[in-house]
């Protein structure tokens, strides 16, 4: 009897059919992806944009070189590198 269920199971394809009944599942539910440049996700409250080195209306930088930012990355992505001090003792950054 044990051999005949065996058979039944190899014949009659009882893994590859729940296989595909649960491929054809997946296969008509909704993608979770997203076409990028044409649709976007929602954007979170928090995020506050790219990080940039940001400049006064005549164009000097607003970086004084104080390194807080690089210190607080927490993905450490910001590397800051100061210039010598000025005659007015403010420090400007060399390389962001």
């Amino acid at each position: 009897m044990a051999s005949l269920a065996h058979a039944a199971n190899s014949l009659l394809l009882k893994e590859f059919a729940s296989a595909f009944v649960l491929a054809m599942r997946y296969f008509f539910k909704p993608k979770a992806t997203v076409n990028y440049p044409f649709e976007k996700n929602p954007v979170s409250p928090r995020f506050r944009g790219e990080h940039v080195l940001r400049r006064y209306p005549n164009g000097e930088e607003r970086c004084i070189a104080c390194k807080l930012c690089e210190a607080i990355c927490p993905a450490q992505a910001i590397t800051i590198e100061a210039g010598p001090r000025r005659n007015d003792g403010t420090r400007r950054t060399v390389r962001y």
